[in-house]
């Protein structure tokens, strides 16, 4: 479906990857690590300086019109829709492209229309919209028709919560009917519940792909644990802890697992206070970000 075999662009170094059909994969990873890079890539919007990208097999750069109606495409700063056009006329434009047949779109954009809650200012120029407005429309073009290869690049910012679960239930879709989805988000809850494998960049370099409890083992050793306590309060202020809060008498506290222990960390507090009660967390995705994060801050 999609390969990347050895590539190098701007940022990216030496990526080499695989992507079958049907799986939605997560592009993780902080700002200026490539993920947009490697989207623009795979469309066939951008040539790689080094190595090779296939995508159905062929070059998406010299395929690009062939593949074009197989794909679909979202980045965030970039406008979908000229200013003086309307939503009806631009999605009449893409059925076309995507050769849809007439009985097939209009059942399509009805649907989407009606879904997404666009219908009622589909006739109206795209500059007199509000983001949301917009933004609800933009995300239709790419669930309409038949796609092979969804690419997304901050999909949701801007969208109401209704809206934003409306687009992740039609994503779900369109993989049960074996469509690929490359997904570039910084909203870790949306990439958790939607996504099959993760992808981590880091300074253009691949860590990992694979599926996510392996990820969070590996690259994210952050905890949360929650005590009640009763007594006086306990310092803790020489721990090397990422961030702890204290309401009334209970405790969150947030800590690095490979350098401060939860035994260590238990033991410190039940020396210093009574201890009702304790709930341990385990790492989440968006506590690998924070890793990387804070390891180019050292």
């Amino acid at each position: 479906m999609l390969s990347f075999e050895h590539v190098s662009k701007f940022v990216l170094s030496d990526i080499s990857l695989h992507i079958p059909a049907g799986v939605v994969v997560g592009v993780i990873g902080v700002s200026g690590s490539g993920k947009t890079t490697l989207l623009r890539l795979a469309c066939g919007l951008l040539q790689c300086e080094q190595g090779s990208v296939r995508t159905f097999l062929v070059n998406p750069v010299r395929y690009r019109r062939q593949i074009a109606p197989d794909i679909r495409v979202f980045f965030s700063e970039v406008s979908v829709f000229p200013e003086d056009s309307t939503i009806l006329y631009e999605f009449q434009r893409l059925g076309r492209i995507y050769r849809m047949d007439e009985d097939e779109f209009k059942k399509t954009y009805r649907y989407l229309s009606g879904l997404l809650q666009f219908g009622a200012y589909e006739r109206i120029q795209i500059r007199q919209l509000s983001l949301g407005q917009r933004r609800r429309a933009e995300l239709a073009t790419v669930l309409l028709g038949k796609a092979r290869l969804i690419l997304l690049d901050e999909p949701t910012s801007g969208l109401d919560e209704q809206a934003r679960k409306v687009f992740r239930e039609q994503l779900k879709r369109k993989k049960e009917s074996g469509t690929s989805v490359l997904l570039a988000s910084h909203n870790m809850a949306e990439t958790e519940q939607l996504c099959d494998r993760i992808v981590l960049l880091d300074g253009g370099r691949l860590l990992y792909y694979g599926e996510e409890d392996r990820l969070l083992r590996k690259y994210a050793p952050v905890h949360e644990l929650e005590i009640l306590f009763q007594g006086r309060l306990p310092d803790m202020e020489d721990l090397p802890l990422l961030r702890y809060s204290i309401a009334q008498n209970r405790m969150r506290i947030r800590y690095h697992s490979d350098i401060i222990s939860t035994a260590e960390l238990v033991s410190h507090l039940m020396r210093r206070t009574a201890v009702v009660q304790i709930n341990i967390a385990g790492p989440e995705l968006e506590d690998v970000v924070l890793c990387r994060k804070e390891g180019m801050k050292q």
